[in-house]
């Protein structure tokens, strides 16, 4: 992988995550560690992260915030929070009593899993997060076994993806790293999570990808699928709605 492709991922990391690890960056792009490093030192040079102890951060994020990738989500969780209940609120009304539903990773999906958590559902998921908020829940709950990646609370790779692939959805609410309305097109930075995304959304009936506004216009590393994909493209409503949206884009 050349320079820019390098510089590229590290950066939509670290918007993403707010927090990366290095050795968890040298894995993801198959080079060493002192590669990384020398990426990391080219960027903080030109102010665009801050390197701490053992990764880097962004140029004013605080450096308590590497000890954990479960800090790093647990923070995520909390940001746009009140965006992503709407979103999730709305979304929870288009599963009924007895459906099937997949839930993806990520904290855009945690607002609607609590409700659909107090709903006869049945729901299957690869993330660990959602199993934190799992107590006393109406629904059965199935997680998907697998390889754990605890950078991102997911199970992923073959033994998932084969599991997976047995499941037939009523509903399947995918979320993404952001949204690209010029292309039509949603993207995630994660490979591995792609491959589960992309066989949720086949083995659905109805598919749905839920973000909110800040993902619009941010293209990430991975396609996962065109906006026409899904059934419903639901998002809070921004201050400024961008124009020309899709007929399938709902803004709550």
């Amino acid at each position: 992988m050349i320079a820019s492709q390098r510089i590229l991922y590290i950066m939509q990391r670290i918007n993403e995550l707010g927090v990366i690890n290095l050795k968890d960056i040298a894995q993801q792009l198959n080079v060493s560690e002192t590669t990384v490093r020398r990426d990391f030192e080219k960027l903080e040079k030109q102010g665009k992260l801050k390197r701490v102890q053992g990764g880097a951060t962004t140029s004013d994020g605080p450096e308590a915030l590497l000890d954990s990738a479960q800090i790093t989500t647990r923070l995520k969780t909390h940001v746009n929070f009140a965006e992503k209940q709407q979103v999730g609120a709305y979304a929870a009304n288009l599963v009924q009593e007895g459906q099937c539903v997949y839930l993806d990773d990520g904290t855009s999906i945690l607002p609607l899993a609590e409700i659909l958590m107090r709903k006869k559902v049945q729901i299957v998921t690869n993330s660990t997060l959602l199993l934190q908020k799992a107590q006393r829940a109406e629904a059965d709950i199935f997680l998907v076994g697998g390889r754990y990646q605890p950078y991102y609370d997911v199970v992923v790779g073959p033994i998932a993806q084969e599991i997976l692939d047995k499941f037939y959805f009523d509903h399947a609410f995918i979320g993404c790293f952001g949204v690209c309305l010029e292309k039509q097109m949603a993207y995630t930075v994660e490979i591995d999570t792609l491959s589960m995304k992309t066989l949720a959304i086949k083995n659905a009936r109805h598919k749905h990808l839920l973000l909110d506004s800040s993902k619009l216009g941010k293209a990430g590393f991975y396609a996962v699928a065109g906006l026409q994909t899904f059934d419903h493209v639901i998002c809070n409503k921004p201050k400024e709605p961008p124009r020309n949206l899709p007929g399938n884009v709902i803004l709550v």
